[in-house]
């Protein structure tokens, strides 16, 4: 009798663990896709250099008083004017290089993992 209190209170334990993320539900589980903000200010990309995941969001917001446009070779956002934005879901792994097409010396980066 007594081994079997015992077994049913380790299970027990085990499983309220599990219910308020003591121990994680399986090794291989993925986080949740996440969602990132550019600015883009001052004729420059904050960040410069951004690293995602596959999946996540990225938003760029022009709080320049001039239109601007994220173009890569892979992607091209909508022209956005002063304090509009634009957003992409990442599908692809891979270094990203862009640059404003208004403004080809703005250039950054959008490393995808």
């Amino acid at each position: 009798m007594r081994a079997r209190i015992t077994f049913f209170s380790a299970s027990f334990l085990a499983l309220l663990g599990l219910a308020i993320g003591k121990y994680p539900a399986s090794a291989g589980q993925e986080s949740s896709p996440k969602t990132y903000h550019v600015a883009i200010k001052g004729f420059k990309f904050e960040p410069e250099r951004l690293e995602v995941e596959v999946g996540d969001t990225v938003i760029w917001k022009n709080e320049d008083i001039v239109p601007h446009i994220v173009t890569a070779e892979k992607f091209k956002l909508k022209s956005m004017d002063q304090g509009e934005s634009s957003s992409l879901r990442t599908k692809q792994k891979g270094a990203f290089p862009y640059f404003c097409r208004f403004h080809p010396t703005m250039k950054a980066e959008l490393v995808v993992h």
